[in-house]
């Protein structure tokens, strides 16, 4: 493997690690936004907005456990 190789899968690592970092941010963006707009469904149909808001949150909730046991397992 040449220098050259080398020195491309850095830059391609670093981009890598860039757009996950935006992605992250852009995800909770929308969660925000996901969980406003369930809180205005309760006021129609309670327990449909409940349930939703329930379950995104519980999602939510175990991204960072399974972002370790993830990341453990490949490094």
């Amino acid at each position: 493997m040449s220098w050259a190789y080398i020195i491309a899968a850095a830059v391609v690592f670093t981009g890598l690690l860039a757009v996950t970092k935006m992605l992250r941010r852009m995800l909770y963006a929308f969660a925000i936004a996901a969980a406003g707009l369930l809180l205005m469904h309760m006021q129609t149909d309670p327990t449909e907005g409940a349930v939703a808001l329930a379950a995104m949150g519980g999602g939510f909730g175990l991204v960072s456990p399974l972002r370790r046991l993830v990341m453990r397992g490949f490094l």
